[in-house]
């Protein structure tokens, strides 16, 4: 199954850099054709999706960039309605306590924000291979976990208000006390467990090898067009 590059109501837009952070808007596409919209975001209340992805050494230079549509999980789309417009009184630790079922059900109250970031190793992701984004999924498929490539909060948060709000959030992984390794994959999580559900939306692209000193910011933006 080829994962979604939009959804109708929300499509996040991802950007990994390295010692930078930055960010290429794209036109806005439909989910399962039943919305279209040109590149001028005509279309109302949509997110843009576009994923930028760029590798530096400590020194600066640039070794490595990457750019490709972003996709958003069936967890993430329901954890989306649930947090839209459902109340924190239905929940008693927080919003969303309903029960939803189905694949890629968001399950559970929704304590935690979207702002939490991962990044991991897929060796068969490319091309539509057996590990490539699809809707269904949770997890990365092997989430970094040692050497500065651990997952957490987003370091940076930027708000942007105006015709077409925004909000960047960030957070680079510095590879210390050894190698991060090959680079595949990034995910959006609302938990800072390593390997913890929770995920809003997951990406894959050719590898991005993190050696020691080396680093990578994962930035990723949600734009809303009117």
């Amino acid at each position: 199954m080829n994962p979604k590059s939009t959804i109708i109501v929300l499509v996040a837009a991802l950007a990994v850099l390295s010692g930078a952070m930055g960010m290429t808007l794209t036109g806005a596409f439909s989910d399962q054709g039943i919305m279209t919209a040109s590149t001028g975001n005509a279309a109302t209340g949509m997110l843009i999706g576009h994923v930028a992805i760029e590798g530096r050494h400590a020194d600066g230079e640039l070794f490595a960039y990457r750019e490709l549509d972003n996709a958003v999980v069936n967890d993430g789309e329901q954890c989306i309605l649930k947090m839209l417009f459902e109340s924190q009184s239905i929940g008693a630790a927080g919003r969303g306590g309903s029960t939803t079922t189905g694949s890629g059900a968001c399950t559970g109250v929704l304590q935690g924000a979207w702002d939490v970031i991962a990044i991991g190793t897929c060796t068969d992701c490319q091309g539509g291979g057996a590990d490539a984004p699809n809707d269904i999924d949770v997890l990365l498929t092997t989430e970094s976990t040692a050497n500065g490539g651990q997952r957490g909060l987003a370091t940076s948060k930027v708000w942007t208000n105006g015709t077409f709000p925004q909000i960047v959030m960030s957070k680079t992984f510095t590879a210390s006390g050894g190698n991060i390794g090959a680079v595949t994959e990034s995910g959006l999580f609302n938990a800072t467990g390593a390997n913890a559900n929770g995920m809003l939306a997951r990406n894959s692209f050719a590898a991005v090898t993190i050696n020691t000193g080396d680093s990578i910011t994962i930035t990723w933006t949600f734009k809303v067009g009117d």
